[in-house]
């Protein structure tokens, strides 16, 4: 994305992380608004949304400098996920775009804002800790806490997930690495690791066994867990499930529950009957000898039918209103 972004200006991404609202006022064709903050869709990880016709990147009006900044590149990586290409092609073959092109919308953000060259050698090289994220949000950086959650996350040793909550334990957003997160505006306040950083406001807390919580009543399998604050209203954790840079030996959690090798499943996509060896990172649900997953089954059942060439596609290439596909019109 960002090497799409030079392609279109060279010398970019420079001013873009200086000012991106001046930088992108000077983009053709392309405009930002900037409206009164309403509650964030339920999909996207930031106040904005992106409207493609004409292209245009809404921003909320945060108090936040570094909250609007985050804000209107994540939209602007949508503008650039839906018009290049290749780009558009990366998340057709991916078995989740929708979830591909936020993650990616994130990453892209907070690479801009936070460079991997001048950033790296201030953690450990076993990755980040809260306390790491704290700092590089109060330490002269313009990013936003939440671009600093994608960034540490982006460096974490083994599978885990950055989540940053508000003062009484709900999540505000999560940044995922090989981890399902917690759904957004979800309470994890009765969790071992949450509940204790809330007993201790302005410290924090560290748990050896912990987990989340997901909206459907299920819990995560155990993990290791650290959490600071940033100020009275902001708490960071970080949960790993291995490599774990606070600790000097971290051997993983042995997964509560039966074992379900023994068990057999039916995929939904192949429809071939398999026994149960491995899930998937992001859905959790079995997969299958051909790497189907519920991913592929999520995605088949969001597809359209184009009734001209007769392929199945991601939505996003059809137009508002149109029953053909974009290369069909």
């Amino acid at each position: 994305m960002i090497t799409v972004v030079e392609q279109i200006r060279p010398g970019a991404s420079q001013r873009l992380r200086a000012d991106p609202f001046s930088e992108l006022d000077e983009w053709p064709g392309l405009s930002v608004a900037v409206v009164d903050e309403t509650p964030a869709a339920e999909g996207c990880s930031v106040a904005g949304s992106y409207q493609s016709s004409p292209p245009q990147l809404v921003v909320t009006a945060s108090k936040s400098t570094g909250r609007r900044n985050f804000t209107v590149l994540h939209e602007l990586g949508h503008h650039l996920q839906q018009t290049d290409i290749d780009l558009g092609n990366r998340l057709f073959q991916c078995s989740d775009p929708d979830q591909l092109e936020e993650q990616s919308c994130d990453a892209f953000a907070a690479q801009i804002l936070l460079p991997d060259k001048e950033l790296r050698s201030a953690i450990d090289p076993r990755g980040p800790t809260p306390q790491d994220v704290v700092d590089l949000f109060t330490t002269g950086s313009s990013a936003s806490r939440e671009a600093c959650c994608v960034w540490a996350a982006r460096h974490l040793r083994g599978s885990g997930v950055v989540i940053l909550f508000d003062s009484v334990g709900v999540v505000r957003f999560a940044a995922p690495r090989g981890f399902i997160p917690p759904a957004r505006r979800s309470d994890q306040s009765r969790t071992p690791l949450i509940e204790a950083a809330l007993r201790s406001r302005g410290t924090g807390a560290t748990r050896d066994e912990t987990h989340v919580v997901y909206r459907d009543g299920h819990v995560s399998n155990s993990v290791f867990g650290q959490a600071r604050w940033f100020d009275d209203d902001y708490l960071v954790a970080i949960l790993l499930t291995d490599n774990v840079p606070w600790k000097s030996l971290a051997i993983p959690q042995v997964p509560k529950g039966h074992d379900d090798r023994s068990r057999w499943w039916d995929c939904e996509t192949c429809e071939e009957s398999f026994p149960v060896t491995q899930r998937c990172d992001r859905c959790n649900s079995p997969r299958c000898p051909n790497l189907h997953c519920g991913c592929d089954s999520a995605r088949l059942a969001k597809e359209r039918l184009c009734p001209d060439c007769n392929f199945y596609h991601h939505p996003s290439r059809f137009s508002a209103g149109s029953t053909l596909c974009n290369d069909c019109r």
